[in-house]
């Protein structure tokens, strides 16, 4: 075949006369403003999809201290030249979360080739390998925005592709304000405190009201020596009892014209599990417990671990290891006695027979939450594994019921933000103001005022009573 000849079977083989000829008849009837980008929009539509080509690591410095991370760099194979079409610095909620860049070699592997704005494809493939699920959140990420460059759609749109087109409705925000806990100074054990506006508000309105919540507190703590922002965006304290929290943002916010229990509600993340101890059932503690920090004159509480089955214990003050029981009658008075809505992790996930216990004694007007799944508390949730499998995850929650949570360590991905407006939970935590989180907050209010006004998920708490089976069955109020 001589040249001529290659050159028409090339032409009819790739049907580029067919396409040509009908285009410029459409280019015609149309008479396009722009007719080189109505062109290249047109052919365009018969090009080869995006395929990943490459997905390259670097590592990099944390914002927080001196932990090392790794980025991820999506490598696109566009209209026969690559592309560096986006990267991504995945949270993490772990220093032990490691992420090795040896993994790079198996997910080029796996994933050269496939089309890059299908993302369930790549994300089946990365669930699949044996490699750390940092890696391949940060992974399925990167692919996330890549494909939502190309695609020139907003990340918004995109994730509202992954829900069906589903619209957008706001949850309720959990700012936090103070930490203690654990791994701070002073008796108290219980992680953090949080704050929630009351339901009915638009997004402005509860931002309004937080924000000059946690403006009072960092100005008093100001007064008093220079705060400390913790990774989560919060301030570090020194409490020795959880109502010392409470009793300082009170303090702050004396002269704002905002109330507790009204205008907003405390959340307290309890965080059970750091100061949580198992023992042989039987063995006992001689200290008598209290109840919400102030010793009880209308009841006595049995204190003695002896007389408890659990196997159980909580150390909720530093160095008094006191049983299920009495941890959930201090939790109740704390509740009774206080503004609190809402408690987080406020048992170990195994110890089942406390969360009924504690479900009796206060489900009926405080919320339960827990991150990991156990009956009587409803879900806190973190993207992990993929995002398809997050996704999917969330779909198959009560999402009404559940908290949408950033990683312990955010990095500036604010994904989870567009995700919080279409998936339908009914609270997100993204911790303070301070920060890397207020990308968060920021990607918030920029949706909203792009969107225009948003309908809150919640209007009511969805209290459940929890009573005994012979009574009645669960009822909602």
């Amino acid at each position: 075949m001589d040249e001529k000849g290659k050159a028409v079977h090339y032409i009819k083989e790739n049907r580029i006369d067919v396409i040509l000829q009908q285009t410029l008849n459409d280019l015609y009837r149309k008479h396009p403003g722009n007719v080189f980008g109505y062109l290249a929009e047109e052919l365009d539509k018969h090009a080869t999809k995006p395929s990943i080509k490459t997905i390259s690591g670097y590592g990099v410095k944390s914002v927080h201290d001196d932990i090392n991370r790794v980025t991820i760099e999506a490598t696109c194979l566009v209209h026969n030249h690559e592309e560096i079409s986006d990267s991504a610095t995945c949270g993490f909620n772990s220093t032990e979360d490691t992420m090795n860049l040896d993994e790079l070699k198996a997910i080029n592997d796996a994933l050269h080739g496939l089309p890059a704005l299908e993302q369930e494809p790549v994300d089946t493939k990365l669930k699949s390998l044996d490699v750390s699920s940092g890696m391949k959140l940060s992974v399925s990420s990167a692919i996330l925005k890549s494909s939502a460059r190309l695609q020139k759609l907003s990340m918004l749109d995109l994730i509202q592709q992954q829900y069906s087109g589903k619209g957008l409705k706001m949850p309720t925000p959990i700012v936090s304000l103070l930490n203690s806990g654990k791994r701070g100074p002073g008796k108290n054990n219980m992680s953090s405190l949080a704050v929630c506006p009351k339901l009915g508000l638009s997004y402005e309105k509860s931002m309004k009201i937080l924000e000059s919540i946690y403006k009072a507190v960092e100005e008093m703590l100001k007064k008093k020596q220079q705060p400390c922002v913790s990774p989560n965006g919060a301030f570090n304290v020194s409490c020795d009892k959880p109502e010392q929290m409470i009793e300082l943002v009170k303090e702050a916010i004396t002269e704002l014209e905002i109330v507790p229990g009204s205008d907003f509600f405390f959340v307290l993340d309890v965080l059970a599990s750091d100061f949580h101890s198992e023992v042989v059932p039987g063995q006992g503690s001689a200290k008598k417990g209290q109840v919400g920090g102030k010793k009880q004159k209308s009841r006595k509480i049995s204190v003695a671990v002896s007389q408890s089955n659990s196997r159980h214990r909580y150390d909720w003050f530093e160095g008094q290891l006191k049983p299920t029981e009495d941890f959930c009658d201090f939790l109740e008075g704390l509740v009774e006695s206080e503004d609190i809505i809402g408690l987080v992790d406020p048992l170990h996930h195994e110890d089942v027979e406390g969360y009924e216990m504690l479900a009796k004694k206060i489900s009926s007007k405080c919320l339960l939450f827990s991150r990991e799944a156990t009956p009587h508390s409803s879900n806190v949730f973190r993207l992990n594994t993929t995002i398809t499998h997050s996704v999917a995850q969330l779909q198959e929650l009560d999402r009404p019921a559940t908290v949408l949570e950033a990683a312990v360590y955010e990095e500036g991905e604010t994904m989870i933000a567009d995700l919080a407006l279409v998936s339908g939970v009914g609270f997100v935590m993204f911790g303070g103001f301070r920060g890397i989180r207020g990308k968060l907050y920021n990607q918030v209010s920029k949706l909203v005022q792009q969107k225009g006004p948003t309908q809150n998920v919640l209007s009511s708490w969805g209290f459940k009573e929890v009573v005994p089976e012979e009574d009645s069955p669960e009822q909602e109020q």
